[in-house]
């Protein structure tokens, strides 16, 4: 007896239910559905020529309803649900990883040729040396490895949780992100034909027909269990997950007292430029500074010395690497160096 396939709105109102984000997929397709001729640029062999290309995230259609820009659409609205499924029936059902709060590990079944080298097979993870040549098939036999070499279990046996078979024979392990942590996808980050969905991506809902086949969720477990620590820690070091950059502390400039009279105001204020340059500027200023006391320099006035230690201070200060430093502060002061000031304080 053939078991029936699941209604493409019940599924997306009850993945909705759950607190997953969902969005219309084209009719036997797991792309998103076209959307308007402003929005759909086309293909590269048929560009739309009415598209207007802008930024998806402040699009007017996303806050009218209407399901351009794929995931930037994806919703849990049971209204703006059912209008989308009302006019487009027989479309596929896609879920915003990032909106919903999933990461979702998509173990694929392409066959091909796995990798030469082993170290290939799963970068920065210690393998068994017993791997037998051939035994690596495809995206499966890559997750075994990994979960052996953790001694770890195979997701979705420890714990149960949401796991759909795709068409190709391959395999969508769903997890729910731990509290606070935001991740990003990375294909083929993880190992071999191991990817992950999460961030901007989405993956394509159990009960979705395409032309390749339906997906299809695998015995009777129909919760989403949290991210296994063992994996999260995995994905944290293949660079899956967003860590916020921490603000640097930029404290008040101070520094230190350099010659006399007119050369010590010049050195105060050209340090302070440096110090307090804003990103994106600081290896120019640093240069231009280095060349105005290089000047001094070359004119007795100061040491060559003392500067090339003030001047990498303060570019410490501005936030510089000191092989960045370095290379604006040689060359600056070498070419000022050619340029002398004179008595009345201007370069010969």
């Amino acid at each position: 007896m053939t078991t029936p396939t699941p209604d493409p709105l019940r599924v997306a109102l009850w993945l909705a239910a759950q607190g997953y984000a969902v969005h219309p997929l084209a009719p036997g397709a797991k792309l998103p559905v076209r959307g308007c001729d402003r929005c759909a640029a086309g293909t590269k062999e048929r560009p739309n020529p009415h598209h207007a290309p802008h930024d998806g995230h402040g699009c007017e259609c996303i806050a009218a309803g209407r399901p351009c820009h794929g995931v930037l659409a994806a919703t849990t609205d049971a209204e703006r649900i059912a209008a989308w499924w009302a006019r487009m029936p027989s479309a596929g059902v896609g879920v915003a990883a990032g909106p919903s709060g999933l990461v979702i590990l998509d173990v694929d079944c392409h066959g091909g040729q796995p990798p030469e080298e082993q170290s290939e097979l799963l970068p920065g993870v210690d393998l068994p040396e017993d791997v037998a040549p051939g035994s690596i098939a495809d995206g499966r036999d890559t997750l075994a490895l990994l979960v052996e070499a953790r001694r770890a279990t195979l997701p979705g046996c420890g714990p149960q949780t949401l796991t759909v078979l795709t068409p190709s024979g391959g395999l969508h392990y769903w997890f729910r992100a731990p509290a606070g942590t935001t991740w990003r996808p990375l294909a083929g980050a993880l190992g071999w034909q191991l990817d992950v969905r999460a961030g901007a991506s989405y993956a394509v809902a159990p009960g979705t027909v395409t032309r390749a086949g339906t997906y299809t969720a695998l015995g009777d477990c129909r919760t989403v269990a949290e991210l296994p620590v063992w994996l999260a820690r995995d994905l944290d070091r293949t660079g899956h997950r967003v860590r916020p950059e921490r603000p640097r502390t930029v404290l008040p400039w101070r520094s230190r007292p350099m010659g006399s009279g007119y050369a010590a105001a010049a050195v105060e204020a050209e340090l302070r430029t440096v110090a307090e340059a804003q990103p994106g500027t600081r290896n120019a200023t640093l240069n231009r500074a280095s060349f105005n006391l290089g000047t001094l320099c070359a004119a007795g006035r100061l040491d060559r010395g003392q500067l090339v230690d003030v001047l990498l201070d303060a570019a410490r200060h501005g936030g510089l690497s000191d092989r960045e430093a370095g290379a604006a502060i040689r060359s600056g002061l070498t070419a000022g160096e050619r340029n002398p000031r004179t008595h009345t304080g201007a370069a010969a």
